[in-house]
C-alpha cells in the first residue's frame, strides 16, 4: 500500500448477500488509527539529520533515473555537469525536476511513485532534488533553510540549460516544502536568464508560508504556469489559491475520501489527506484521467450549477491556459480517477 493511502475495508472481504450482491459497508469497523508506522513522521521531526548524511548545502543530490533503473546516479549540486554524461539523461527530452516534502527521504514512497510514473511513461528525463540532509528536525529551521538549497540547486540547473539540456520542457514539481524550495529554484533560474515554464505545487505547505511569516511562498510570478493541486487545504496544506489554476478535488480538503476520519496528530495515518496529492500526480503520470471544471466553489459544483464549464484536466496534462479554481470527486482509493464522472 501506497505511503498516505487508506483501504476504506481495511483488507476485509466486501460483504455479499445469498445472492452475490455485494453490500454497502456504512462505515469502517471501530479500532484505533494506528498502524506500525504511525509514528514515523514525528520520529524524524526528533532525527536533526538522516543517517549517513550531513547538515550542508554540500551534500544536496540531484538523483537521475534512467528509464529501466530502480537506483539513481546522484551528483551533488557542485558536480552536477557530470549529469551531462549521464546515459540517462537525454539532453533532446523534456525535463521534470521533483522535490520531496519535510521529514521526507528520497527512497519514500512519496517519491518513487512519480519515479515509477514517469519510468513508465518513458519521455521525461526524471531528476529529483534530494535534500532530505536538510529537510529534517525543526521545522522553522528547515523552512529558513528552502530559499539557499532553491538558489543552489537553480545554479546547479542553470548550468545544464546553458550546456544544451532543453529549457522548454524543464517542469519543477514539488510535494509540500519541496513545492516551496522549487519555487526559490525557479526565482533562481529566471535571475540567470531561464524562466521556467511550468511550475507545479503538490499540496504546497501551509504553516510558516501563508502568509509568509517563515519564508515565501510558490507563486504565480515563478514561472509561465503554476498549477497547484490542493488536498489537504488549510491543514498541513496551503488553504487558498497559490496558481494561475488550483484544483481542489473532494474540496480540497481533509478529510480525503479513503482516509481515516478520526487520527493522532502529525502521524502517519494524519498525513492521508496531505499526500493523496503525489497519489493524484502519479496516477496523472501514469494515464489517470481526473477531469473537472471550474467553478465558484465546492458546493456550487456538487449542485451541478457549473456545467456550462467545459471539463478541465488536472494532472500532468493540465492546460496551461487554465485561470481559476477547478473542483472534482475521486474514488475512495486507487485508481484515483474517475473521468468524466468526476466532474458531474
Amino acid at each position: 500500500m501506497a505511503d498516505g493511502v487508506e483501504e476504506l475495508s481495511g483488507g476485509d472481504a466486501v460483504p455479499e448477500d445469498a445472492d452475490g450482491v455485494v453490500l454497502c459497508k456504512g462505515q469502517q469497523d471501530v479500532g484505533l488509527p494506528l498502524s506500525p508506522n504511525s509514528f514515523r513522521q514525528i520520529l524524524r521531526v526528533k532525527t536533526t539529520v538522516p543517517k549517513g548524511r550531513s547538515a550542508s548545502l554540500g551534500d544536496v543530490f540531484l538523483r537521475v533515473y534512467g528509464e529501466n533503473s530502480t537506483l539513481p546516479k546522484s551528483y551533488r549540486l557542485r558536480d552536477a555537469k557530470g549529469m551531462l554524461s549521464d546515459a540517462a539523461l537525454d539532453r533532446a527530452k523534456p525535463t521534470v525536476v521533483y522535490a520531496h516534502g519535510y521529514v521526507e527521504l528520497s527512497s519514500d514512497e512519496s517519491v518513487m511513485a512519480v519515479v515509477r510514473a514517469y519510468q513508465g511513461r518513458g519521455d521525461f528525463n526524471i531528476v529529483v532534488v534530494d535534500w532530505a540532509n536538510l529537510g529534517f528536525g525543526n521545522y522553522l529551521a528547515v523552512a529558513l533553510d528552502l530559499k539557499p538549497i532553491g538558489i543552489e540547486t537553480g545554479k546547479a540547473l542553470s548550468m545544464l540549460l546553458k550546456e544544451g539540456l532543453s529549457p522548454k520542457g524543464l517542469h519543477l514539481v514539488g510535494h509540500s516544502m519541496g513545492a516551496h524550495l522549487l519555487g526559490f529554484t525557479a526565482r533562481s533560474l529566471a535571475d540567470r536568464g531561464h524562466p521556467v515554464p511550468r511550475l507545479t505545487g503538490l499540496d504546497p505547505a501551509y504553516p510558516g508560508f501563508y502568509p509568509a511569516i517563515l519564508a515565501s511562498p510558490m507563486s504565480v510570478h515563478d514561472a509561465d504556469f503554476v498549477d497547484v493541486i490542493h488536498t489537504d487545504g488549510g491543514g498541513y496544506g496551503a488553504p487558498s489559491r497559490a496558481g494561475h489554476a488550483d484544483f481542489w478535488p473532494n474540496e480540497g480538503r481533509a478529510k480525503q475520501p479513503g482516509c481515516i476520519s478520526a487520527t493522532i496528530p502529525l502521524t502517519y495515518e494524519d498525513f492521508c489527506s496531505h499526500w493523496r496529492s503525489w497519489a493524484f500526480w502519479a496516477e496523472s503520470v501514469a494515464g489517470g484521467q481526473f477531469l473537472s471544471r471550474r467553478c465558484e466553489d465546492y458546493d456550487t459544483f456538487l449542485r451541478g450549477q457549473c456545467g456550462e464549464e467545459p471539463s478541465a484536466l488536472m494532472g500532468i496534462d493540465a492546460s496551461s491556459n487554465l485561470r481559476g479554481n477547478f473542483y472534482l470527486r475521486t474514488a475512495a482509493r486507487a485508481p484515483f480517477a474517475l473521468g468524466e464522472r468526476g466532474a458531474e
